[in-house]
């Protein structure tokens, strides 16, 4: 018999999920409370309670729209920030927290989506609720020496509202997700937070963060362009020791192709999904 019970958080849990979060990712208390102002609803985590204590919690994001290919629109949540207590884990509990999030969320949408923190993740979603790639990208670490005498034109920073419009103007007609205005509001926090932001480059984007050293082009959209151009004026903004960029798998960028976000949906949807779409930057 469980030594557990699992159950929407309610207003008693804020302080447990505060510390377990801190706990498990290392994030401070003001990031930790702009998060919860911006996603923490009625419904939107779960939580496991053992002795009296919440051990374990997974939150559901709601409001992403997917387009796959040449279909009708999609609603979509993201799973996200699963972590369990030490003290708790090897039992079965996160996975058991994780699953009842994807049945909750397809009461309400067509796919759940979720973004393994690491590549040894992947298999974990999968094997815990049927979790498939329904995006992917191309990703790759590019040197400073190799962007030298590439730049073209300037990079200037845009503010999120002007990056959503641009993104969405950008990827028309292409198979991807348009995120809501709290996902931007998070990333644009984020970003702020680590030195880095939204930007343009003659027409084109990318959402930048600095992780230390390493320059993270979490999303670079260069549809027409070339994508080492754009990268090496977004370097001349961001001295790096290393460039690591993320593109849409159908847009020029990075040789390497890897899944990217995975999704739990209904046997019905599979077609209209597992030929890829776009997710874009994201909590990871």
């Amino acid at each position: 018999m469980n030594q557990w019970q699992l159950r929407f958080w309610r207003e008693g849990d804020l302080p447990a999920l505060r510390a377990l979060w801190a706990d498990a990712f290392g994030d401070d208390e003001a990031y930790i409370r702009a998060f919860h102002e911006l996603f923490l609803r009625p419904g939107s985590c779960i939580v496991a309670q053992a002795e009296d204590q919440v051990v374990s919690a997974m939150y559901i994001l709601e409001g992403p729209v997917l387009f796959p290919p040449a279909d009708t629109a999609m609603s979509a949540a993201y799973t996200y920030a699963l972590a369990t207590d030490p003290a708790w884990r090897g039992r079965g509990i996160g996975t058991a927290v994780y699953r009842a999030c994807v049945r909750s969320a397809l009461e309400r949408q067509d796919v759940v989506c979720v973004l393994p923190a690491e590549r040894s993740l992947y298999d974990f979603y999968a094997g815990a609720a049927g979790a498939r790639p329904v995006s992917y990208m191309r990703e790759g670490t590019v040197q400073p020496e190799a962007l030298r005498g590439l730049a073209r034109g300037r990079a200037s920073s845009v503010s999120p509202g002007e990056y959503f419009l641009r993104r969405k103007s950008l990827l028309r007609g292409l198979p991807y997700t348009v995120l809501s205005g709290s996902f931007l509001t998070m990333e644009a926090y984020t970003m702020r937070r680590y030195g880095g932001g939204f930007f343009s480059v003659e027409g084109d984007i990318a959402a930048v963060e600095m992780d230390g050293d390493v320059c993270r082009v979490k999303e670079l959209l260069a549809p027409g362009g070339d994508w080492m151009e754009v990268l090496a004026a977004l370097a001349e903004q961001f001295p790096a020791r290393s460039y690591h960029v993320r593109t849409p798998v159908f847009l020029p960028g990075p040789d390497a192709v890897e899944p990217y976000m995975l999704g739990s949906f209904p046997p019905h949807a599979a077609a209209r999904l597992l030929q890829g779409l776009w997710w874009g930057f994201a909590f990871d």
